[in-house]
């Protein structure tokens, strides 16, 4: 495994149109600059995303304060419509640091070790919940 100061740091948001939740990747050293201005891509908006996949498999470590920043965050994500997040994470250190954050939010959270099984999460339980109004609208017509 390279050390972190030969990983790329970023943190990069995306949403895949076929997709029903948004993706947050991180990687290398994560800075409170780099989770503030991920943040505040939905502290300016009226709604953040009802589902978001979060994968840190490929952070090495965060600045001290960026737990706190996504925590403070968090208690409020529930009240402007998140419902679940899976959480991607490889490191045990960095899942604890996740379970910490999230306490408190009342936001449904799973932990997995690999994308594909978080997106197959995510997915299934968006279907789940699409059935009913797919099937009276079926009834309906």
């Amino acid at each position: 495994m390279k050390h972190y100061t030969q990983l790329p740091s970023q943190l990069e948001t995306s949403c895949d149109v076929d997709a029903s939740f948004v993706q947050v990747r991180g990687g290398g050293f994560l800075t409170q600059d780099m989770v503030g201005a991920t943040l505040d891509q939905w502290r300016a908006g009226a709604e953040m995303p009802a589902e978001v996949l979060v994968d840190l498999r490929d952070v090495a470590g965060y600045e001290s304060g960026c737990a706190e920043m996504a925590h403070q965050f968090l208690e409020s994500a529930k009240q402007h419509g998140v419902r679940r997040i899976a959480f991607v994470a490889t490191s045990a250190v960095l899942r604890t640091a996740a379970k910490l954050v999230l306490s408190g939010s009342g936001v449904r959270v799973r932990f997995f070790g690999d994308e594909i099984a978080a997106k197959r999460w995510l997915d299934s339980e968006e279907q789940s919940r699409l059935q009913p109004l797919l099937g009276e609208a079926m009834r309906e017509s």
